[in-house]
């Protein structure tokens, strides 16, 4: 009696050391996707939630057209991410579900360029007279985010594993579009307003910012 007593015992023992490790597993992450490169860490609430806070960034070069100018821009995408991870079932899938911002000063800073010594604006042809015209697309300091994904999940084992993160954050960039007085002179202003809102209307389609991301966790 005294044995079987003993081995209950252990048995019991055995569980909660394998249990306490499971529900209370705190994670450090790399990863990599759309917004760039980054690393975050991620805290169990409860066998079913978790929050997270993560850096990412990165930064790149990009010719476009918008109106009748062509810009050579440069992206810069640096910002932090807080989440709030639900799993639905977290001892028989991986599956979560994730709501959170994305927190930073991300912008496209581009400068409009000509190789003929003319600009197009409003669809019609003005002397660069020797100037330049810049324009910056600045998105919003605080954008929410929703998501799902698999992995972090609160109740797994100690040591690595992955993840993969699928959503989107939304916020409308705001334009600032610098024309030099001699241009607007000689242009006019309706027709610098208009190009202004040429170029608004592009940065609208990126208002939605899709994210996906792939990385690799340890838990400890």
């Amino acid at each position: 009696m005294k044995k079987s007593l003993a081995a209950v015992a252990a048995l019991v023992g055995t569980l909660a050391a394998l249990a306490t490790p499971l529900a209370h597993a705190r994670e450090i992450y790399g990863q990599i996707g759309t917004e760039g490169f980054g690393v975050g860490y991620s805290e169990p609430l409860g066998t079913r939630d978790n929050v997270r806070a993560e850096f990412n960034g990165f930064r790149f070069s990009h010719s476009f057209n918008a109106g009748g100018l062509h810009y050579d821009g440069t992206a810069s995408i640096y910002h932090g991410g807080f989440y709030f991870d639900f799993f639905p079932a977290p001892d028989t899938v991986g599956f979560r579900i994730t709501a959170g911002a994305l927190v930073g000063g991300d912008n496209v800073d581009a400068t409009a360029t000509s190789m003929s010594g003319t600009y197009t604006i409003n669809g019609v042809q003005y002397s660069t007279l020797g100037q330049s015209i810049h324009a910056k697309a600045r998105f919003p300091t605080v954008r929410p985010y929703i998501g799902i994904g698999f992995g972090h999940t609160p109740v797994a084992q100690k040591g690595f594993s992955a993840f993969f993160d699928a959503g989107v954050a939304y916020g409308r960039p705001r334009i600032d579009f610098d024309v030099p007085a001699d241009i607007v002179a000689e242009a006019g202003q309706e027709n610098v307003d208009a190009e202004k809102q040429d170029l608004q209307n592009k940065a609208d389609k990126l208002r939605f910012f899709p994210i996906v991301k792939v990385g690799v966790t340890y838990r400890f």
